[in-house]
Protein backbone atom coordinates (compact mmCIF):
# COMPACT_ATOMS: atom_id res chain seq x y z
CA UNK A 1 0.00 0.00 0.00
CA UNK A 2 1.10 3.50 -0.99
CA UNK A 3 -0.44 7.12 -0.57
CA UNK A 4 -0.03 9.39 -3.30
CA UNK A 5 -0.68 12.64 -4.21
CA UNK A 6 -2.71 13.12 -7.42
CA UNK A 7 -3.90 15.92 -9.89
CA UNK A 8 -5.43 13.58 -12.23
CA UNK A 9 -4.50 15.68 -15.44
CA UNK A 10 -3.94 11.80 -17.16
CA UNK A 11 -6.20 9.62 -18.31
CA UNK A 12 -4.85 6.79 -16.76
CA UNK A 13 -5.50 8.88 -13.63
CA UNK A 14 -9.06 9.54 -13.91
CA UNK A 15 -9.73 6.19 -15.39
CA UNK A 16 -8.65 4.26 -12.16
CA UNK A 17 -10.49 7.08 -9.80
CA UNK A 18 -13.44 6.47 -12.43
CA UNK A 19 -13.08 2.54 -12.22
CA UNK A 20 -13.43 3.23 -8.23
CA UNK A 21 -16.09 5.20 -8.25
CA UNK A 22 -18.61 3.00 -9.91
CA UNK A 23 -17.81 0.13 -8.33
CA UNK A 24 -18.26 1.76 -4.99
CA UNK A 25 -21.81 3.02 -6.16
CA UNK A 26 -22.72 0.46 -8.49
CA UNK A 27 -25.61 -0.52 -5.75
CA UNK A 28 -27.04 2.60 -6.39
CA UNK A 29 -26.59 2.49 -10.14
CA UNK A 30 -24.51 6.19 -10.29
CA UNK A 31 -22.13 6.58 -12.97
CA UNK A 32 -19.10 8.91 -13.26
CA UNK A 33 -17.29 9.60 -15.99
CA UNK A 34 -13.70 10.84 -16.62
CA UNK A 35 -15.30 14.22 -18.00
CA UNK A 36 -16.93 14.40 -15.17
CA UNK A 37 -14.15 14.52 -12.94
CA UNK A 38 -12.15 16.80 -15.37
CA UNK A 39 -14.14 19.67 -15.03
CA UNK A 40 -13.95 19.50 -11.08
CA UNK A 41 -10.40 18.89 -10.65
CA UNK A 42 -8.90 19.79 -13.42
CA UNK A 43 -10.57 22.87 -15.23
CA UNK A 44 -11.36 24.30 -12.14
CA UNK A 45 -10.52 28.37 -12.53
CA UNK A 46 -9.90 28.41 -8.43
CA UNK A 47 -7.02 26.02 -8.98
CA UNK A 48 -5.76 22.72 -8.75
CA UNK A 49 -7.00 19.65 -6.64
CA UNK A 50 -5.73 18.57 -3.46
CA UNK A 51 -6.15 14.88 -3.62
CA UNK A 52 -4.42 11.97 -1.99
CA UNK A 53 -4.86 8.31 -2.91
CA UNK A 54 -4.36 4.75 -1.16
CA UNK A 55 -3.02 2.67 -4.08
CA UNK A 56 -2.86 -1.41 -3.95
CA UNK A 57 -1.45 -2.90 -6.78
CA UNK A 58 -1.47 -0.33 -9.29
CA UNK A 59 -5.31 0.62 -7.98
CA UNK A 60 -6.88 3.20 -6.46
CA UNK A 61 -8.56 1.55 -3.43
CA UNK A 62 -9.26 5.08 -1.59
CA UNK A 63 -9.39 8.24 -2.47
CA UNK A 64 -9.99 12.06 -0.63
CA UNK A 65 -9.95 15.43 -2.88
CA UNK A 66 -10.55 18.57 -1.37
CA UNK A 67 -11.34 21.10 -4.77
CA UNK A 68 -10.40 25.06 -4.41
CA UNK A 69 -12.82 27.47 -3.75
CA UNK A 70 -12.90 31.65 -3.32
CA UNK A 71 -15.50 32.58 -0.13
CA UNK A 72 -16.19 36.22 0.70
CA UNK A 73 -15.52 36.61 4.74
CA UNK A 74 -17.11 39.61 5.84
CA UNK A 75 -15.83 41.64 2.51
CA UNK A 76 -12.45 39.33 2.17
CA UNK A 77 -11.58 37.50 -0.38
CA UNK A 78 -10.54 33.90 1.44
CA UNK A 79 -9.03 30.74 0.09
CA UNK A 80 -10.61 27.83 0.69
CA UNK A 81 -11.45 24.11 -0.57
CA UNK A 82 -14.36 21.75 -0.22
CA UNK A 83 -14.43 18.17 0.38
CA UNK A 84 -16.14 15.57 -2.57
CA UNK A 85 -16.06 12.37 -3.77
CA UNK A 86 -14.19 10.24 -0.87
CA UNK A 87 -14.92 6.71 -1.34
CA UNK A 88 -12.92 3.45 -0.48
CA UNK A 89 -13.44 -0.13 -2.01
CA UNK A 90 -15.32 -2.40 0.28
CA UNK A 91 -12.43 -4.63 0.80
CA UNK A 92 -10.51 -1.77 2.35
CA UNK A 93 -12.47 -0.08 4.99
CA UNK A 94 -11.78 -0.20 8.14
CA UNK A 95 -8.16 0.24 7.87
CA UNK A 96 -7.67 3.76 8.44
CA UNK A 97 -7.59 4.82 4.91
CA UNK A 98 -9.69 7.97 5.01
CA UNK A 99 -8.29 9.79 7.94
CA UNK A 100 -4.89 9.12 6.71
CA UNK A 101 -5.79 10.57 3.56
CA UNK A 102 -8.22 13.62 5.00
CA UNK A 103 -4.88 14.16 7.15
CA UNK A 104 -2.71 13.94 5.06
CA UNK A 105 -5.07 16.53 2.58
CA UNK A 106 -5.51 18.88 5.42
CA UNK A 107 -1.54 19.49 5.88
CA UNK A 108 -1.03 19.61 2.18
CA UNK A 109 -3.95 22.62 1.82
CA UNK A 110 -1.96 24.31 5.13
CA UNK A 111 1.23 23.96 3.44
CA UNK A 112 -0.34 26.06 0.36
CA UNK A 113 -1.96 29.18 2.18
CA UNK A 114 -5.48 27.83 2.05
CA UNK A 115 -7.32 29.34 5.10
CA UNK A 116 -10.32 26.68 5.65
CA UNK A 117 -11.71 23.70 4.59
CA UNK A 118 -14.90 22.61 4.48
CA UNK A 119 -16.91 19.41 3.02
CA UNK A 120 -20.88 19.17 2.76
CA UNK A 121 -21.07 15.59 4.43
CA UNK A 122 -23.22 12.32 4.68
CA UNK A 123 -24.14 10.65 7.65
CA UNK A 124 -21.20 7.84 6.69
CA UNK A 125 -18.20 10.15 6.59
CA UNK A 126 -19.59 12.80 9.09
CA UNK A 127 -18.85 11.31 12.12
CA UNK A 128 -14.80 10.00 10.77
CA UNK A 129 -14.41 13.60 9.31
CA UNK A 130 -15.46 15.43 13.08
CA UNK A 131 -13.49 12.48 15.62
CA UNK A 132 -10.53 11.57 13.69
CA UNK A 133 -9.74 14.83 11.23
CA UNK A 134 -10.03 18.07 13.37
CA UNK A 135 -13.30 19.23 11.22
CA UNK A 136 -16.23 20.73 13.64
CA UNK A 137 -20.18 20.74 12.53
CA UNK A 138 -21.46 23.44 11.75
CA UNK A 139 -25.10 22.63 11.07
CA UNK A 140 -27.48 20.66 8.58
CA UNK A 141 -28.38 22.52 5.34
CA UNK A 142 -32.41 23.12 4.89
CA UNK A 143 -33.98 20.90 2.62
CA UNK A 144 -37.45 22.12 1.38
CA UNK A 145 -39.81 21.87 -1.72
CA UNK A 146 -42.60 23.21 -3.12
CA UNK A 147 -43.04 26.66 -5.42
CA UNK A 148 -41.85 29.99 -5.40
CA UNK A 149 -38.41 31.73 -6.38
CA UNK A 150 -38.41 34.74 -4.27
CA UNK A 151 -35.32 33.93 -2.58
CA UNK A 152 -32.33 36.26 -0.95
CA UNK A 153 -30.05 36.48 1.50
CA UNK A 154 -31.66 36.58 5.11
CA UNK A 155 -29.27 39.59 6.50
CA UNK A 156 -25.49 39.91 5.64
CA UNK A 157 -23.69 36.71 6.13
CA UNK A 158 -20.42 36.23 7.72
CA UNK A 159 -18.96 33.45 5.18
CA UNK A 160 -20.95 33.20 1.52
CA UNK A 161 -19.54 31.82 -1.78
CA UNK A 162 -17.68 34.18 -4.09
CA UNK A 163 -19.07 34.30 -8.08
CA UNK A 164 -17.04 36.09 -10.75
CA UNK A 165 -18.20 35.89 -14.44
CA UNK A 166 -15.27 33.66 -15.10
CA UNK A 167 -16.31 31.04 -12.35
CA UNK A 168 -20.04 31.34 -12.74
CA UNK A 169 -19.79 30.34 -16.97
CA UNK A 170 -17.34 27.41 -15.47
CA UNK A 171 -19.94 26.42 -13.24
CA UNK A 172 -22.60 26.26 -15.42
CA UNK A 173 -20.72 25.05 -18.42
CA UNK A 174 -22.22 21.37 -16.97
CA UNK A 175 -25.82 21.22 -16.90
CA UNK A 176 -29.19 22.32 -18.36
CA UNK A 177 -29.98 25.72 -16.67
CA UNK A 178 -32.34 28.94 -17.00
CA UNK A 179 -32.93 31.97 -15.01
CA UNK A 180 -36.02 33.31 -12.95
CA UNK A 181 -35.22 36.69 -12.26
CA UNK A 182 -31.96 36.99 -10.26
CA UNK A 183 -32.65 32.88 -9.39
CA UNK A 184 -30.60 30.16 -11.73
CA UNK A 185 -33.28 27.12 -12.11
CA UNK A 186 -31.54 23.75 -12.72
CA UNK A 187 -33.79 20.60 -14.23
CA UNK A 188 -33.86 18.20 -11.94
CA UNK A 189 -35.87 15.50 -13.36
CA UNK A 190 -39.86 14.37 -13.33
CA UNK A 191 -40.99 17.61 -13.42
CA UNK A 192 -38.95 18.81 -10.52
CA UNK A 193 -36.55 21.79 -10.68
CA UNK A 194 -33.75 23.19 -8.25
CA UNK A 195 -33.22 26.39 -7.02
CA UNK A 196 -29.93 26.46 -7.61
CA UNK A 197 -28.99 29.96 -5.96
CA UNK A 198 -29.52 34.26 -6.78
CA UNK A 199 -26.57 35.94 -8.37
CA UNK A 200 -25.99 39.41 -9.08
CA UNK A 201 -28.17 40.25 -12.19
CA UNK A 202 -25.35 42.30 -13.85
CA UNK A 203 -23.43 38.76 -13.47
CA UNK A 204 -26.70 36.61 -14.77
CA UNK A 205 -27.08 39.14 -17.86
CA UNK A 206 -22.85 37.88 -18.98
CA UNK A 207 -24.59 34.48 -18.53
CA UNK A 208 -27.05 34.86 -21.37
CA UNK A 209 -29.22 32.34 -19.30
CA UNK A 210 -32.71 32.00 -20.87
CA UNK A 211 -35.83 32.44 -19.37
CA UNK A 212 -37.50 29.06 -20.07
CA UNK A 213 -41.15 27.43 -19.16
CA UNK A 214 -39.70 24.83 -17.48
CA UNK A 215 -38.45 27.33 -14.81
CA UNK A 216 -42.10 27.42 -13.55
CA UNK A 217 -43.30 24.17 -11.59
CA UNK A 218 -42.05 22.00 -8.07
CA UNK A 219 -38.97 23.39 -6.94
CA UNK A 220 -36.48 21.71 -4.55
CA UNK A 221 -34.60 23.90 -2.36
CA UNK A 222 -31.04 22.70 -0.46
CA UNK A 223 -29.32 25.53 1.34
CA UNK A 224 -28.60 27.72 4.27
CA UNK A 225 -29.31 31.68 5.64
CA UNK A 226 -31.95 32.75 3.43
CA UNK A 227 -35.37 33.85 3.39
CA UNK A 228 -37.63 31.61 1.89
CA UNK A 229 -41.08 31.83 0.66
CA UNK A 230 -43.31 30.14 2.69
CA UNK A 231 -44.63 27.86 -0.25
CA UNK A 232 -41.52 26.08 0.26
CA UNK A 233 -41.92 23.50 3.00
CA UNK A 234 -39.55 20.73 4.74
CA UNK A 235 -39.45 17.90 2.80
CA UNK A 236 -41.33 14.77 4.25
CA UNK A 237 -39.44 12.57 6.62
CA UNK A 238 -40.20 9.22 4.39
CA UNK A 239 -38.41 11.00 1.48
CA UNK A 240 -34.78 10.00 2.08
CA UNK A 241 -31.93 12.05 1.14
CA UNK A 242 -28.46 12.86 2.10
CA UNK A 243 -28.73 14.90 6.00
CA UNK A 244 -26.26 17.03 3.95
CA UNK A 245 -23.88 17.78 7.19
CA UNK A 246 -22.15 21.12 7.05
CA UNK A 247 -18.51 20.70 8.54
CA UNK A 248 -15.83 23.28 8.80
CA UNK A 249 -12.23 23.56 9.61
CA UNK A 250 -9.91 26.63 10.05
CA UNK A 251 -6.61 26.09 9.17
CA UNK A 252 -5.25 29.83 10.55
CA UNK A 253 -5.33 29.22 14.23
CA UNK A 254 -8.22 31.48 14.53
CA UNK A 255 -7.60 34.09 12.90
CA UNK A 256 -11.03 33.83 11.07
CA UNK A 257 -14.59 33.77 12.71
CA UNK A 258 -16.37 31.04 13.57
CA UNK A 259 -18.43 29.00 10.86
CA UNK A 260 -21.91 29.00 12.95
CA UNK A 261 -25.72 28.09 11.40
CA UNK A 262 -26.34 31.83 11.97
CA UNK A 263 -23.80 33.55 9.77
CA UNK A 264 -23.51 31.75 6.63
CA UNK A 265 -25.30 32.08 3.22
CA UNK A 266 -25.27 29.28 0.95
CA UNK A 267 -26.67 27.37 -1.91
CA UNK A 268 -27.19 24.60 -4.76
CA UNK A 269 -24.86 26.37 -7.10
CA UNK A 270 -22.08 26.39 -4.58
CA UNK A 271 -21.54 22.32 -4.29
CA UNK A 272 -23.87 20.47 -6.33
CA UNK A 273 -21.91 18.23 -8.54
CA UNK A 274 -24.79 17.84 -10.75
Amino acid sequence: MEYKKLTFKTDEELNLLVELQNLVYKERKLVFTKDSFHYWYVDNPCGEVISFNAIDNGKIVAHQSFVPEWMDVNGREVKCARSMAVVTHPDYQGQGLFSTLTNMAVEEAKRQGYEFLYAITNGNSFPRFVKHCGFTSVTRLNVKMGMGTKIKEDGNKTYKRLWTPELLKWRLSKGEYCRKGNQIVGNYGFGVRTLMGIIDNDMLDQMHLKHKRWAWGPKLYVGLGAKLPWTLMDVPKFIKHSPFHLIFQDLTSGNLPAMTADNVFYQLIDYDVA
